[in-house]
């Protein structure tokens, strides 16, 4: 069931980092470790990314590892199984690759003697914005329809158009509420009467789930 976000949320810093502090946990006794790390640990809605680390200590060579996840803020206390494992090669080496759909917490429990866990790695996931233009080289004061989609669905959010200014910011220009497609998506469209040549793209706010998404940059260049 698809969730609608009726007002843009709030992203919670000190949860992301609070968690990530955790150390490695290592039993007393034991010449065991693992690590994890993401690249990159922040994507694109629908984007892959690899989790990698090693198991160390005089027995590393093929340990089962098995890849837990945390969705739901604030992570470090709801880990569930991802249903992903593997083994480590001979030097220790593990890797997974997964595509988050939301902001996503993970750590790895290797099967070591005995067993130890990770530290955990927070991945950050873009929503996916796109951009479309009705005209990229309209004549002066004329209007120019910028539409497009954001996956996953987020009903109710703004979506901001914006236009690089001189000192190479990106300034809001207009706003246009998300509205419900099929297909786990939103829609915006917006007329907006062009004067200038300028550099545009689209942002939608950070939430609680995802963190700020941003389209592709669209060149207008205006004649008369």
């Amino acid at each position: 069931m698809r969730t609608k976000y009726l007002v843009p949320g709030l992203v919670l810093p000190l949860a992301f980092t609070a968690a990530a502090a955790v150390a490695v946990a290592v039993p007393p006794g034991s010449g065991s470790a693992v690590t994890l790390d993401a690249n990159p640990s922040i994507v694109v809605y629908s984007s892959p990314t690899t989790l990698s680390g090693r198991l160390s200590g005089n027995d590393h060579s093929g340990k089962m590892v098995r890849l837990e996840r945390d969705t739901t803020l604030p992570f470090g206390d709801g880990y569930q199984l991802s249903g992903l494992t593997t083994t480590t090669a001979n030097n220790g080496r593990y890797s997974f690759t997964v595509e988050p759909a939301l902001n996503t917490q993970y750590r790895v429990k290797a099967q070591a003697s005995p067993p130890v866990t990770s530290a955990p790695k927070l991945v950050r996931v873009r929503t996916r914005v796109s951009i479309r233009l009705s005209d990229s080289t309209p004549k002066r004061g004329r209007l120019v329809r910028f539409s497009g989609s954001v996956y996953p669905a987020h009903d109710g959010l703004r979506a901001l158009i914006q236009k690089r200014n001189s000192t190479g910011r990106f300034v809001t220009v207009a706003r246009r509420t998300l509205r419900d497609e099929p297909g786990n998506r939103s829609s915006y469209s917006r007329r907006i009467r062009i004067y200038r040549d300028g550099v545009f793209r689209v942002k939608v706010r950070s939430h609680s789930d995802h963190i700020n998404g941003f389209s592709k940059l669209r060149t207008i260049d205006v004649h008369s």
